[in-house]
């Protein structure tokens, strides 16, 4: 018998629904991201109404709809704290693939998300939204 995934496995799983991923949390959830990124992107974007809308700009802004796949490479942690590294493989909103490696820490209170520090290769990042293949992971 395989152990349960923990919440930061099942909200990356998620990425692209933003339904299912405001059903994960709580009202006073906050989300930030790399500290070198701009301050809309970084954040910390605080409470449920603003991680909502951060999600939506992502994954209608960033990337194509329907395309968000991650692979899961490795995950740690329980219901109370976990931590997920993933590859996450999507066609940007210009046409040009983008595959980049990312952590993403999850707390949990009451069975939901509380707080999410999500990390990633920003240089590849930057790079791939140009449609320049710089920092993509190999292939397994």
């Amino acid at each position: 018998m395989s152990a349960p995934s923990t919440p930061a496995r099942r909200l990356v799983e998620a990425f692209g629904d933003c339904d299912a991923l405001a059903a994960m949390y709580t009202d006073a959830v906050t989300w930030r991201l790399n500290y070198s990124l701009a301050p809309n992107i970084a954040g910390p974007h605080v409470g449920k109404d603003a991680v909502c809308a951060f999600n939506q700009a992502v994954f209608t802004k960033f990337y194509q709809p329907g395309s968000v796949k991650v692979e899961i490479c490795d995950e740690i942690g329980d219901g109370a704290s976990s931590v997920v590294r993933f590859v996450f493989r999507a066609a940007s909103r210009r046409g040009n693939p983008y595959n980049v490696e990312y952590v993403v820490f999850a707390k949990t209170t009451g069975g939901l998300i509380c707080e999410v520090v999500e990390l990633l290769d920003t240089h590849a990042s930057n790079e791939q939204h140009q449609g320049n293949a710089v920092g993509v992971p190999p292939s397994e």
